[in-house]
C-alpha cells in the first residue's frame, strides 16, 4: 500500500487513519500471490508467510508430550493411553484422572481428566487441556472426539497452525480428519500470523475454515482489524496460509504530483491457470482522467511472454483532450534444439508519455525504446539469425535507421588443431523511419583464417580477414549510388603468463603481458552512408579490439601496436585481491578514417594511456577506478572511480565519481559525483538514499532517501525525491534543449505483511535512480 502526498504537515491523526485504511480494498475479495512459475515480474505486492523469527509460538507449546517410537508404530485406529489413575467400568467405559495422555496416529491428548466410550471411540475431557495433531495444537476447557471418525470438537480454546505459525481463539473448534486431510473451522474465532496481544491484523469472523492441503483459508460474516480497531466488515473472502496465487485485489496505491493530481491504482490479479495470469489495474488520475492497464503473463515448455497494455482514453490536461496510451509484447520461443526466437516491441502515442506516467520496462532517462524481432539458429559450427531492428525516439535526437531485415551466417571450420577458417555473411536492408526514399541495403562477405597456439606459459593468435562490402544507397542519400568496398585486416596478438608466490607462500601474484600488431590499410568511405555505425566506448579493453567503430558502414584504418599488462594478487584461497591494469596503443600511422566529422580521426602518435584498479580492501571493503590519460596534452580525458563498504546486501555504502571531458564532436565536459546506500539503523529501522550530484552545474541530479520502520507484521517507509523532469514535447531535434526542470515530492508508504502484501525493498529503491546501483568491482572471487 502506498500514499505519496505533496508536502505539507502529516499530523498523528492523518497517519493513524491512513494506517487503518491500508488495507481495506484489498481484502474486498482476498488478497493474492505470484510465484516464479509464470514468466515476467511479480506483482510487486507479493509476499510470503511471517518471517521465521517473527513465529513467536505461545509457551504453553513447549508442554506438548513427545511421541515415542512405538506410538509411530501404533496402528492408526489404536488408542494408547496413560494416566496417574485409571478406572474401567462394564468393560468399556474408562475414566483417567491425573496426567492424562492419550495418543492415536499423529493425534495427541494432554490432560487432568479423560473419559473413553472403547466401544463407540467417544471420548470427551474436561480442565485445563493440551491437544495437538500435528497440524494444530490447542489449548482449551473441553474437548469431544470422535476417534473411529477421526473428528474432534474443542470448546473456548487458542490455537496454534503449526506449519503457518498463525495463532487465534475460537469459542468452538470443529476438526474433522476422515478424508484424509484435517480440515479446521472455527467458530467465534480469532486469525493472524502476527504475535502479541494487541496484533497488527487480525480477522475476526462467526466462522473460518482452514484445510491442510489448502493454501487459502475461508472467513464468514468477518471483520478486518488493524491494531485491534475494526476496520471493514466483509461477508465472505478469503486469505492466504502459503504463497500460493489466487485471484483477487493487490494492495492498492494512493499518490498525488503536480503533475497528475491524485492518483489511485486498484490491482486486481487473475490467477486463470498455473501457467498464465492477468493483472487488471485502473488508475484513476485527478487531473488526467481514468487509465486501464492491463498486463498478462504466460508460460509453457517452448513459450513464455508477457503483453503489457496502459490506455488513457482523453487526457484532461492536455490541449483536445486526445487519447494517450502504452503498448508491449514480449515472446519467447524455443522452435526446437536449435531454432528459438525472440520478440520484443513497445510503443508509446507521444514523447511524453513514459516522463509523465513512467513505465515498468523503461526509464525516465532513456532517449529510445528499442524493439526487436529475430530468429536464431545455432549449432556447433553455424550460426544463423534474422533480425529486425527499430526505435521510437522519447526526445529530440537524431532518428536511427530501421533494419527491415538483417541476415548474418557465420561458420567456423576447424582445419587443424591450431588452424581455423571462418566465414561471416550479412545481409541488411536499412530504411530512415523520416524518409521512406531514403534506403539502403548492405552486402557483407567475410572469409578469415585464425591460427592460435597455446601453452601454459604463453599464447598468441594470428587472423587474417578479407572484408568485402557492397552498398545499393537509394539517390536521397549524399552518399548516392552503388559503392564496393574491400580491404584485408591482419591482426596479431600474443601474451605471456607470469606467477609468483608471496608474502610467505601463503598467495601468489599473476603477470599477464600482451602485444598486439593490427594492419587495416586506408579505404576511401565517405560515398558510402552511415546507418548502425557509432564510435566504440574506449577502456583498457578497448585497446585490443581489431576495430574503433560499432557496425561495418566505417572501417578504420590502422597499423598500429598496442601494449598492455594486467597483474592480480591472490590469497591463498585463489580468491583475487586486486587487479590492476596498464596499456597504450602506439600508432605508426595516422588513422584517416571519420565518422561525421574530423573529431573521429586520430592524428596523435599514440592513445592516452588506458587504466583500470578493482580492489578488495578487505572482507567488506571494495574499490574499483579507471582513467584514461592523455600524454601529450597532460590531462585526464575520462575516469571513474567507486568506493563501497558493503556488510551484507541490506547494508551498503558507496561513493562514486565519473567524469568525461569532451564528448563526442562536442567539447562539453560532464563531471558528477554521487553517493548510494541502504543500511540497517536498528533491529527495527531501515535507511536507503542516493544522490548524484552535477559538479559542473553544481546542482543536484536525482536525489532520494527514504526511512523504514519494520515489524513482523507491518511495516512504514516515509520517503523525499527530487529528480530531473525530463519533458521534450515540444522540442524539435537539433534545437537547444530547454533549462532543466525538477520535480520533488514525499512519499508515505504502510506495508502489511503475512496477509498477502508488502512493498519491495529498500534496496529496490536504489535502482529507481536515473543510474541505479552497481556494483564497482568485478574481482574473480
Amino acid at each position: 500500500m502506498t500514499f505519496s502526498f505533496r508536502p505539507f504537515v502529516i499530523t498523528s491523526r492523518t497517519i493513524r487513519y491512513a494506517l487503518y485504511g491500508a488495507g481495506l480494498v484489498s481484502l474486498l475479495m482476498g488478497v493474492s500471490y505470484a510465484q516464479d512459475s509464470i514468466a515476467g515480474p511479480q506483482p510487486s505486492d507479493a509476499v510470503g508467510p511471517p518471517a521465521e523469527q517473527c513465529r513467536i509460538l505461545p509457551a504453553w507449546l513447549l508442554d506438548l508430550p513427545e511421541r515415542s517410537v512405538d506410538d509411530d508404530n501404533a496402528s492408526e485406529f489404536e488408542i494408547r493411553t496413560f494416566a496417574d489413575r485409571t478406572e474401567i467400568n462394564r468393560n468399556r467405559f474408562a475414566t483417567m484422572q491425573g496426567n492424562v495422555q492419550l495418543i492415536q496416529g499423529s493425534q495427541v491428548l494432554r490432560t487432568d481428566r479423560a473419559q473413553l466410550d472403547q466401544l463407540t471411540g467417544q471420548l470427551s475431557a474436561t480442565g485445563g487441556l493440551i491437544y495437538t495433531d500435528g497440524y494444530i495444537a490447542v489449548r482449551a476447557s473441553e474437548i469431544l472426539a470422535d476417534s473411529f471418525d477421526q473428528a474432534v470438537e474443542i470448546i473456548d480454546s487458542e490455537y496454534v497452525l503449526i506449519p503457518t505459525g498463525a495463532i487465534g481463539r475460537a469459542g468452538k473448534i470443529d476438526i474433522q480428519a476422515d478424508t484424509g486431510s484435517r480440515e479446521v473451522t472455527l467458530h467465534q474465532g480469532t486469525f493472524t500470523t502476527c504475535p502479541g496481544e494487541r496484533p497488527a491484523w487480525q480477522i475476526r469472523a462467526q466462522q473460518i475454515t482452514v484445510n491442510e492441503n489448502e493454501s487459502w483459508g475461508t472467513a464468514h460474516h468477518a471483520q478486518f482489524r488493524i491494531f485491534d480497531v475494526p476496520v471493514l466488515y466483509i461477508p465472505r473472502f478469503s486469505f492466504p496460509v502459503t504463497d500460493e496465487r489466487k485471484s483477487g485485489f493487490l494492495y492498492p496505491t494512493i499518490r498525488s504530483s503536480s503533475r497528475n493530481g491524485l492518483e489511485i491504482e486498484i490491482p486486481y490479479y487473475l490467477n486463470l491457470a498455473p501457467n498464465y495470469d492477468m493483472t487488471l489495474s485502473p488508475r484513476l488520475m485527478s487531473e488526467r482522467g481514468v487509465m486501464g492497464v492491463v498486463e498478462g503473463r504466460y508460460l509453457t515448455e517452448r513459450h513464455e511472454g508477457s503483453t503489457y497494455v496502459e490506455y488513457l482514453d482523453s487526457d484532461s490536461s492536455a490541449s483536445g483532450n486526445h487519447s494517450r496510451s502504452l503498448w508491449r509484447v514480449e515472446h519467447a520461443t524455443d522452435i526446437s534444439d536449435r531454432w528459438s526466437s525472440y520478440i520484443d516491441i513497445a510503443q508509446v502515442s507521444d514523447i511524453a508519455y513514459i516522463n509523465d506516467f513512467g513505465a515498468p520496462f523503461a526509464n525516465r532517462a532513456d532517449p529510445n525504446l528499442y524493439r526487436r524481432a529475430q530468429f536464431d539458429y545455432r549449432s556447433n559450427q553455424t550460426r544463423a539469425q534474422i533480425q529486425i531492428e527499430d526505435f521510437q525516439m522519447l526526445g529530440p535526437y537524431r532518428a536511427p535507421y530501421r533494419t527491415l531485415p538483417r541476415v548474418s551466417v557465420q561458420h567456423e571450420e576447424g582445419i587443424s588443431s591450431n588452424l581455423t577458417a571462418l566465414v561471416h555473411s550479412e545481409l541488411s536492408h536499412f530504411r530512415n523511419p523520416i524518409n521512406n526514399a531514403d534506403y539502403a541495403t548492405r552486402m557483407h562477405l567475410e572469409p578469415s583464417l585464425r591460427y592460435r597456439v597455446v601453452r601454459p606459459a604463453w599464447d598468441w593468435t594470428a587472423d587474417l580477414h578479407y572484408l568485402v562490402t557492397h552498398y545499393e544507397q537509394s539517390t536521397e542519400n549524399p552518399a548516392e549510388g552503388s559503392k564496393t568496398r574491400a580491404l584485408p585486416q591482419f591482426r596479431w596478438h600474443g601474451q605471456v603468463h607470469l606467477e609468483r608466490q608471496y608474502s610467505k607462500r601463503e598467495g601468489f601474484q599473476t603477470v599477464t603481458p600482451q602485444i598486439q600488431y593490427l594492419y587495416v590499410p586506408f579505404r576511401d568511405q565517405s560515398q558510402i552512408g552511415i546507418y548502425d555505425t557509432i564510435l566504440m566506448q574506449d577502456d583498457y579493453h578497448s585497446l585490443f579490439r581489431p576495430r574503433r567503430f560499432t557496425g561495418l558502414d566505417r572501417i578504420a584504418d590502422a597499423h598500429q601496436v598496442t601494449i598492455g599488462a594486467t597483474t592480480s594478487f591472490f590469497d591463498a584461497q585463489a580468491e583475487e585481491l586486486m587487479r590492476f591494469s596498464l596499456g597504450q596503443i602506439i600508432y605508426l600511422d595516422e588513422s584517416r578514417t571519420q565518422l561525421f566529422d574530423e573529431t573521429s580521426r586520430i592524428t596523435a602518435s599514440n592513445s592516452e594511456v588506458a587504466a583500470e584498479l578493482d580492489f578488495r580492501l578487505g572482507s567488506r571493503w571494495f574499490a574499483s577506478s579507471a582513467i584514461q590519460y592523455d600524454t601529450d596534452l597532460s590531462l585526464v580525458r575520462k575516469s571513474r572511480a567507486a568506493i563501497e563498504y558493503r556488510k551484507d546486501d541490506g547494508n551498503l555504502i558507496q561513493l562514486n565519481h565519473r567524469r568525461v571531458r569532451g564528448l563526442v564532436g562536442t567539447s562539453e565536459e560532464v563531471e558528477q559525483a554521487g553517493i548510494i546506500g541502504t543500511w540497517a539503523l536498528a533491529d527495527d529501522w531501515r535507511l536507503a538514499s542516493h544522490w548524484y550530484h552535477d559538479l559542473r552545474s553544481n546542482r543536484a541530479m536525482d536525489a532520494a532517501i527514504g526511512v523504514q520502520y519494520d515489524r513482523c507484521c507491518w511495516s512504514i517507509r516515509v520517503s523525499a525525491y527530487r529528480r530531473v523532469d525530463r519533458n521534450y514535447e515540444f522540442v524539435q531535434p537539433g534545437e537547444p534543449l530547454p533549462p532543466a526542470e525538477f520535480d520533488t515530492g514525499i512519499s508515505l508508504q504502510f506495508m502489511l505483511t503475512g496477509l498477502g502484501g508488502s512493498g519491495p525493498g529498500m534496496l529496490d529503491m536504489l535502482q529507481q535512480s536515473i543510474f541505479g546501483y552497481r556494483r564497482p568491482f568485478y574481482l574473480n572471487n
